[in-house]
């Protein structure tokens, strides 16, 4: 038991490790690109993106999951699935290659059919990686997918920095891609230690078609949430809005990634540990909930204020449009989190069909409200994709409380000191923001002010908080003795 706890935290660690070094490393080669490259350049490449993800989130994971997640995944079953993930990845490789004239015609974007063209080698990497990556992460071993994000994302970003510098514009992003998943797919085979055998004709596959159909189609729901504002901007505005957009969703869906994603894991086993036991189950909730919003609030409304003297310092005036986009996508990924604790807790608790019709809701909700405000550009469009979060999260976090047999007291108590010290922290940066000219000392100057009156203010929040409940607790003993006559 003692080594099975040891493998799982050292698995976690590993998990973590990797999440936050693939999303520095990017962040830093991203910091540079956006330097050297043009905006537009950037929308290329999202549109194709696009592509690779649904096809990866759609097709591949449906493939894959359904052996994964069997009681007892064997290696015929691996095989099996490496076999079709080889040959649907090849398809739709082809697929991409064919159809990429008509999408650059559609997009009215002549460039665009090259990209796609040489995007397409991307999927076949990625259907070869799958099953390996699939396997590993089945077995906790995450030290040689830790591994393998740290070497292909900075050999795939050395690559097209240097492209880059040689002014191949949306090129160095396309060979940057290659590298990157053409080396992350080399560094899965050295470190594997299975190799898929041949397939027996007549093997028995039907078995996992009902459950590859629900993967598919939650991968399609997955795609339509995560994916569906860029779908929306690249259709309506073309590739230097969707550049713009990009790029702003770029910086505010890291904080999430690093900080939302690891939380999540910890939440998996909190919650399955302690489903049948609700006093448990929501002092767990309840601290996982005030630790994401300790940790994310502070970093994305720092972000939010600082996003005009951050963008220009950082990345150059070229990208001055994505500062209100930003401010919406920074609320966004805050309640996002919040939603996907309340999924968790859902799915732990036997509910698993609430966070499909919230999602739902959600995606139709987000799409007709962005749809409505794409009149007014960029910030229309993700100011529909806002008010759909703000409008749907009270429904799931209402009944997220009603399944711990959790008040609005407690719910809010948990996260009252991080709200009163982040607003203690915006308001004084904003201040200094004001009288001072931008420049990087300011920008430093800010950071190093927020940071510190944050961790004053939370402090204080928390000290006045105990007192305050302890002279409740208190004024309330007394009340109960007066009306006794004791």
């Amino acid at each position: 038991m003692a080594e099975a706890a040891h493998a799982l935290g050292r698995g976690a660690l590993w998990s973590v490790l990797d999440n936050l070094a693939q999303q520095l490393l990017s962040f830093l080669v991203f910091l540079v690109l956006a330097r050297l490259i043009a905006p537009q350049d950037f929308g290329l490449l999202a549109i194709a993106h696009l592509v690779v993800t649904f096809f990866r989130q759609t097709v591949l994971d449906a493939i894959v999951h359904p052996v994964a997640r069997s009681a007892t995944p064997t290696d015929a079953g691996y095989a099996r699935a490496f076999s079709v993930c080889l040959l649907v990845s090849l398809l739709m490789a082809t697929f991409m290659l064919v159809s990429a004239s008509a999408l650059a015609r559609t997009y009215g974007q002549p460039e665009l059919e090259r990209v796609l063209t040489w995007m397409s080698p991307v999927v076949v990497f990625s259907g070869l990686a799958a099953v390996f990556e699939t396997r590993l992460i089945r077995q906790m071993q995450f030290r040689p997918l830790a591994i393998r994000s740290i070497a292909s994302v900075s050999l795939g970003g050395v690559a097209g920095v240097a492209l880059a510098v040689q002014g191949m514009g949306v090129m160095a992003l396309v060979v940057q891609q290659l590298i990157t998943s053409g080396v992350g797919l080399a560094l899965l085979l050295a470190q594997s230690s299975w190799w898929p055998q041949r397939v027996r004709p007549g093997t028995p596959w039907g078995n996992h078609l009902r459950d590859a159909s629900h993967v598919s189609l939650t991968g399609l729901f997955g795609f339509l949430s995560s994916q569906g504002d860029t779908v929306l901007v690249s259709v309506l505005m073309g590739p230097y809005a969707t550049g713009i957009y990009s790029f702003a969703k770029r910086l505010t869906s890291a904080i999430y990634l690093v900080i939302a994603s690891s939380l999540i894991k910890l939440a998996i086993p909190a919650f399955a540990a302690t489903r049948d036991q609700p006093g448990a189950l929501q002092t767990r909730y309840l601290h996982l909930l005030g630790l994401t919003f300790f940790l994310m609030a502070p970093l994305l409304t720092g972000l939010s204020v600082l996003a005009p003297s951050l963008i220009t310092v950082c990345f150059g005036p070229v990208w001055a449009a994505a500062v209100p986009v930003v401010a919406l996508l920074s609320g966004m990924y805050l309640l996002l989190a919040f939603n996907q604790l309340n999924d968790y807790l859902f799915f732990a608790t036997g509910a698993s069909g609430l966070p499909l019709k919230r999602t739902l809701l959600q995606i139709a909700l987000a799409l007709s409200l962005g749809w409505l405000g794409a009149s007014r550009g960029l910030v229309g469009i993700s100011a529909g994709f806002f008010t759909a979060a703000v409008l749907v999260w009270p429904w799931g976090q209402w009944l997220a409380n009603a399944r711990m047999a959790c008040g609005l007291t407690p719910w809010m108590h948990s996260v009252q000191a991080p709200a009163l010290a982040t607003l203690a922290m915006g308001l004084s940066v904003i201040a200094l923001q004001a009288s001072w000219p931008a420049g990087p000392w300011m920008l430093a100057s800010c950071i190093a002010l927020g940071a510190g009156v944050f961790l004053l203010a939370h402090r204080l929040a928390v000290r006045f908080s105990e007192e305050a409940h302890d002279a409740l607790a208190e004024l309330l003993r007394f009340g109960k003795t007066r009306s006794t006559g004791v």
